[in-house]
């Protein structure tokens, strides 16, 4: 039987995922047969442990570096890309295949990688369903933008002018916002307790699916910071996870340090204040959430982007890692974080992942 709708993602950093899973929930809140597809399922293991690998040392390891070559990169068209191109539709063939024998009424991707793949199957009417492409950081990389993708979903401005530098026509490029589940939608407001009145702070520090960033320093920055309450979510890095217990317990810390997290909802729902990288969905997660952000160790690139369209918007601050823990308290003692907590709330759309859906099943039909 035909599907309404597949999904696809790539397993390079929670945020890919994350999208996609709020999309997948819209499309079932609308009734409709929902298909969610990891690419990385269709593509030999070797690339993808080899390209996963790449990228959390490019990030962790080596983010300067990282930085550099994105910039390289990001340019509509380069000397590799044919031959970036090629490997990619190879390497995704068995992908191309399954999402043909579903038959599905519309196609997105929440990352390039499976992108390329559906954009060459479109391009060659091999693929009868409109195909969409979900952006998920306020910036759009040259990557992204494919001949064959009917429709643009970007979280703002800044990633729409991107695309259309890039040459994507600008009918082909919605601001819908950047898609995540709809508990973060319904988490209410939180008013910080008075500082100097006793009651705690709770602080909620991440560090990505993958526990990259500069975590230890971030931790160990809340040493003499006094009435703060940390929950420190470490990712699925577990010597990660039990170094950060360590260095907490041996500075006296009150906090909870744990692994991956599967309720981000409810660990916003009880934070008065997100501290960490600047991942598009982190971001777009606490913003949706109306919690204050402060960004430390955003890698450069995507992730300093996302930075300055959070510090634009008046919703956070970036700091060095070593000064979180005093950046916090002087957010907190200047009584900051709650006109922060209402911008960080009117600066995303909500319902994006609806509106996204809808967008592209009104293709579909006009196109049937």
């Amino acid at each position: 039987m035909p599907v309404d709708l597949v999904v696809t993602f790539s397993p390079v950093g929670g945020g890919h995922k994350g999208a996609a899973l709020a999309l997948e929930e819209a499309a079932r809140a609308r009734g409709l047969r929902t298909v969610l597809l990891d690419a990385f399922d269709f593509a030999p293991r070797w690339f993808g442990d080899m390209y996963l690998r790449a990228h959390l040392a490019g990030q962790g390891l080596a983010p300067d570096l990282y930085g550099s070559a994105y910039s390289a990169a990001n340019h509509a068209r380069t000397v590799l890309d044919p031959l970036r191109r090629g490997m990619d539709e190879l390497t995704f063939a068995k992908l191309r295949a399954h999402v043909r024998s579903l038959r599905p009424r519309a196609v997105l991707a929440t990352h390039h990688l499976p992108l390329v793949a559906l954009a060459h199957e479109r391009r060659r009417g091999r693929l009868a369903a409109p195909l969409g492409c979900v952006v998920t950081d306020y910036t759009a990389h040259a990557v992204w933008a494919e001949a064959g993708v009917d429709r643009f979903f970007v979280g703002g401005p800044f990633a729409a002018d991107d695309l259309r530098e890039h040459g994507v026509p600008e009918y082909c490029v919605s601001c819908t916002g950047i898609p995540v589940r709809a508990a973060f939608e319904r988490i209410p407001a939180s008013r910080p307790p008075r500082h100097g009145s006793g009651e705690r702070l709770r602080v909620l520090v991440t560090s990505g699916g993958f526990g990259v960033g500069p975590l230890e320093r971030m931790v160990a920055s809340f040493a003499d910071v006094a009435d703060v309450e940390l929950v420190v979510v470490c990712g699925s890095a577990e010597p990660v996870r039990r170094r950060i217990e360590g260095l907490a317990r041996s500075l006296g810390l009150r906090a909870e340090v744990v692994g991956f997290e599967r309720d981000m909802p409810r660990r916003m729902t009880d934070a008065h204040l997100i501290v960490g990288k600047a991942g598009g969905l982190t971001v777009t997660e606490a913003l949706t959430a109306g919690r204050p952000l402060m960004i430390a160790g955003a890698v450069p690139g995507n992730e300093q982007i996302n930075e300055v369209f959070v510090c634009t918007q008046g919703a956070g601050v970036a700091v060095r890692p070593g000064n979180v823990g005093a950046g916090v308290l002087a957010l907190w003692a200047q009584g900051r974080l709650p006109a922060m907590a209402q911008r960080a709330r009117d600066s995303v759309p909500r319902g994006a992942a609806d509106a996204i859906v809808g967008h592209l099943l009104a293709a579909s039909q006009k196109a049937a």
